[in-house]
């Protein structure tokens, strides 16, 4: 999966991970037997913000072609 339209940070903090609907290993340290317990422990939650920001790449990008044209 591409990461559309999702800003990188080198560090990021809990509202920023929550935003961008990162990975559960992501701002976290290993649990016991190596198991990651993520910020977001919503699947639907997490997918449904990777596609806000898709679209909305998607729709910058098509906005641009536009105006170029």
């Amino acid at each position: 999966m591409k990461p559309y339209g999702v800003k990188v940070i080198e560090c990021p903090d809990v509202g920023d991970i929550q935003e961008m609907g990162s990975k559960s290993r992501i701002g976290r340290y290993p649990g016991r037997g190596g198991d990651y317990h993520g910020y977001n422990r919503n699947p639907e939650v997490k997918a449904r913000t990777r596609r806000y920001w898709a679209r909305k790449a998607r729709r910058a990008s098509s906005q641009a072609v536009e105006e170029e044209s």
